[in-house]
């Protein structure tokens, strides 16, 4: 018999709240999630404390480190969404050092191939939030001291938080649902698993999908507006979700897209756009107005040096290698403001690349490696809102959207005209969420991918390479130890 090594439940309470208390509730710290639930659910305190474990995987530190060193590489979400930014066009390493084989496509150990470092951080890292997640949806409905509306709620925060990662999932180890949704894609596993689990088949994106989409509108219907943090999943994150996955779906099946402008327009009700002050105030707060979801990371819990402010924060970051395309920064305007966030350096001697840089994301500290972790903002939603309008001939209102963004970023923005053809009109709110989201989430790369377009690198990126839409390397390999372990998938069941 194989045995499942992969998934393990911590329910260790991690405060992500304001506060800097180091008080965890009970040390409850279960293993593998069969010998302690029944503490952990023994009251409401112990399902929060359930949740917050859940949740706080997402920012955790994973020490599945570069081959043979065992060095810690990973920041949880941050470094995943990272690296499908670095695999874009617009943000490279410039010293050919972290992020440089991830960067240039490399097919090695630290990259998506089956031994790679990355591959295996993913796949472990959403697998145990859906661990998680199963074993709280499992045992929510034995709790006494709970109302039904609240244990509603508990469970629609963990089916929430699977779908979020099952999309992840089914996003990085296959093509996007339009180029076949019968493509076999990721196991799905719907009750707690230990370590004598007998792993489950792939199945398809289809099936997948099919989940995903339950899981989020139970949520949608089931979660308040009302939350104890931003790091919790209420009914506007889970709604912006929704919006995601729909927007992926939609080039696939345009009925879709009626439903990515509801969510997504659901999803920012509360939540302004970041203002200009705002954005020039170095992304590291989640007190900024136009954060939808985002975790905090208390000082004395500093990310450091493998933070996304080190890599990006010119001034107080550690690596500070990562440089902007100068064909990105050619996209804006001279009174654009977040023209002005862009670093000139010249011609830096020994690192050509080393043109631009910026101070979008810069440390809350001057003696620290400092920031919180973004997810979802309101910017991102009204784009989202904005291309789903023009994919549904709602022309007009698409154009209004999409200025409503333009004109507040730069007072000498032009408004498209009405008669402005559709196609342009998407073009122009594709490049727009290039440049209002650059670095936060991958989000090139996934409209790249859910439009099955090539990649074409140009400017000074140092990597100046094409990869079309079909190119194997779209798509991540099954980590080697998932094989190894799962009688259900066969090194013939690899992605190529």
């Amino acid at each position: 018999m194989k045995i499942n090594h992969r998934i393990i439940l911590v329910f260790a309470y991690i405060l992500l709240g304001s506060s800097c208390s180091k008080d965890f509730l009970n040390e409850i710290k279960p293993e593998n999630g069969d010998v302690t639930e029944d503490v952990v659910f023994s009251s409401k305190e112990g399902a929060e404390s359930a949740i917050t474990g859940m949740l706080d995987i997402f920012r955790e530190e994973n020490y599945n480190g570069y081959p043979n060193t065992g060095n810690l590489t990973n920041r949880g979400l941050q470094t995943t969404m990272f690296l499908f930014e670095v695999r874009a066009n617009d943000v490279f390493d410039a010293y050919y050092s972290w992020w440089r084989a991830e960067g240039s496509w490399e097919e090695s150990g630290y990259g998506r191939i089956q031994t790679g470092t990355r591959t295996k951080q993913i796949w472990d890292m959403f697998y145990k939030v859906i661990n998680n997640a199963n074993v709280i949806i499992k045992r929510v409905p034995d709790l006494t001291d709970v109302a039904p509306e609240q244990k509603e709620a508990f469970i629609a925060e963990a089916k929430a938080a699977r779908a979020y990662a099952y999309f992840w999932l089914a996003r990085v180890y296959q093509f996007t649902y339009a180029k076949d949704p019968q493509a076999k894609a990721i196991p799905i596993y719907m009750e707690p698993t230990t370590s004598a689990t007998i792993g489950n088949p792939r199945s398809t994106l289809q099936e997948v999908y099919d989940l995903i989409l339950e899981d989020l509108l139970y949520a949608v219907d089931k979660l308040p507006t009302d939350r104890t943090g931003k790091f919790r999943i209420n009914k506007n994150v889970a709604s912006g979700i929704l919006a995601e996955v729909y927007q992926e779906l939609a080039p696939g099946n345009a009925a879709y897209w009626e439903k990515v402008s509801t969510y997504a327009h659901a999803a920012r009700e509360g939540f302004p756009l970041t203002s200009n002050a705002e954005y020039n105030s170095g992304f590291n707060s989640v007190s900024n107005s136009g954060w939808i979801w985002a975790f905090p990371v208390p000082d004395e819990q500093s990310l450091s040096y493998y933070s996304q402010f080190s890599y990006m924060d010119p001034y107080y970051g550690y690596y500070r290698n990562i440089a902007i395309n100068t064909s990105f920064v050619n996209l804006f305007s001279a009174t654009d403001i977040r023209k002005s966030r862009f670093l000139y350096w010249g011609d830096v001697a020994g690192y050509p690349a080393l043109v631009y840089q910026t101070t979008k994301y810069t440390s809350r500290s001057t003696s620290a490696i400092q920031g919180d972790i973004l997810l979802m903002r309101s910017a991102e939603m009204l784009l989202a809102e904005a291309e789903a309008l023009a994919q549904q001939d709602e022309l007009q209102g698409a154009i209004d959207l999409l200025f409503e963004l333009q004109g507040l970023r730069d007072p000498n923005a032009t408004k498209l005209a009405a008669n402005t053809p559709k196609q342009d009109i998407i073009d122009a709110i594709l490049l727009e969420r290039r440049k209002e989201l650059y670095a936060e989430n991958g989000m090139s790369y996934f409209d790249l991918k859910r439009y099955q377009k090539d990649l074409v690198r140009n400017g000074n990126h140092p990597y100046p390479i094409t990869v079309p839409n079909d190119d194997k390397r779209w798509v991540f390999q099954i980590p080697l130890a998932e094989i190894d372990a799962n009688p259900n998938i066969n090194p013939g069941d690899q992605n190529p």
